[in-house]
């Protein structure tokens, strides 16, 4: 069987015995039912980095907003420059950020725009406040931020590519465990703000899910922000169990929504796109056991290592069948749903 290899993302497999006129015996019938197809590693993308965001906005001592984005980098800009009193400045990066909400309307829903109109519609009244020199407080000013976060969130997060969100599939679980050393230690404001930190991107994944992966992440989020506030100033927390029980369900819910958007992609034939989802929902099953430890940790590891494996086929390079994907991604479910009946 020789391949034909489309694009990064995209490979044909070719039969031998039909090129040639199905010329050749069983051997080739036997191929024919079960095709290899090869992604090799000229036809693949590069190997997608991790990244950690460049700051964090903290909105009122609750909301953090990841600095991730072009979005996200002129709010930072515009809020700093707020609070140096340098109003000028402040309102050319407000006016800059409703500039690039402006270009996400295309081919977006109605509520979808709606969303990115109201929040442009704030931005520029905003503005116009700062160069008329009025007095803005800080609560209206980020109330404005948050509004546009959130449009950015409901539109940029959801179509962007593989290269923007994967990068930060370790960042959830990383905050999780800065709390728990923070909590341990006694600094409950750090644990409360390393909390918000993975509620933060928790919540982006939620926007890129839908149906009940997109629930389940909505109630993690929820769960975290309690969890949050519980810790300070006066901490509430009734045990560490508590806690390792929060960050299982939290991973759990982003390995559903990775492994529910994998089947999608490779059901397009985005043979990349399923791949990076796969390594994804792998990374966050084996982050979910490991708060829960014992035998779900050892439950888990073989799908996990297979799982992986096959992953690194589709977006590194590598030869599989179409039916070892489809049994790989499914597999990948039953596992994540077993785990959450245990938790």
């Amino acid at each position: 069987m020789k391949t034909i290899i489309l694009s990064a993302s995209a490979t044909v497999p070719i039969l031998v015995g039909a090129a040639q006129g199905q010329t050749s015996g069983g051997a080739d019938n036997t191929a024919a039912k079960t095709p290899v197809v090869t992604t090799s590693e000229s036809g693949s993308k590069p190997e997608i980095a991790p990244k950690t965001p460049e700051d964090w906005i903290v909105v009122q001592d609750r909301d953090y907003i990841p600095v991730i984005d072009g979005v996200s980098r002129k709010l930072q800009s515009a809020r700093k420059a707020f609070m140096m009193k340098d109003p000028a400045a402040a309102a050319t990066d407000v006016r800059a950020t409703a500039e690039l909400l402006s270009k996400q309307t295309s081919g977006t829903s109605p509520g979808l725009k709606e969303n990115i109109d109201v929040a442009m519609k704030q931005l520029n009244a905003l503005a116009a406040d700062l160069d008329s020199k009025k007095t803005v407080g800080v609560k209206q000013f980020d109330a404005v931020i948050a509004t546009a976060h959130r449009a950015d969130l409901a539109t940029d997060w959801l179509v962007v590519d593989e290269s923007s969100w994967y990068p930060y599939i370790e960042e959830p679980n990383r905050h999780f465990q800065n709390a728990q050393e923070a909590f341990l230690a006694k600094d409950y404001d750090k644990a409360a703000q390393e909390i918000r930190k993975g509620e933060a991107f928790v919540t982006l994944e939620a926007s890129r899910a839908s149906g009940d992966a997109k629930q389940s992440l909505n109630s993690s989020a929820q769960e975290l922000e309690k969890l949050a506030v519980d810790m300070a100033p006066n901490w509430r927390v009734k045990s560490i169990v508590e806690m390792d029980q929060s960050w299982g369900r939290a991973d759990r819910a982003l390995a559903q929504s990775h492994q529910v958007q994998a089947k999608g992609d490779w059901q397009k034939k985005e043979t990349a796109k399923a791949g990076y989802e796969i390594r994804a929902a792998a990374l966050n099953l084996e982050e979910s056991a490991d708060w829960a430890g014992g035998e779900a940790k050892t439950g888990v590891s073989a799908v996990v290592r297979d799982t992986r494996l096959l992953g690194g086929k589709l977006t590194v390079g590598g030869e599989y069948t179409v039916g070892e994907v489809d049994k790989g991604i499914d597999e990948l479910g039953h596992a994540i749903s077993r785990l959450g009946q245990k938790n």
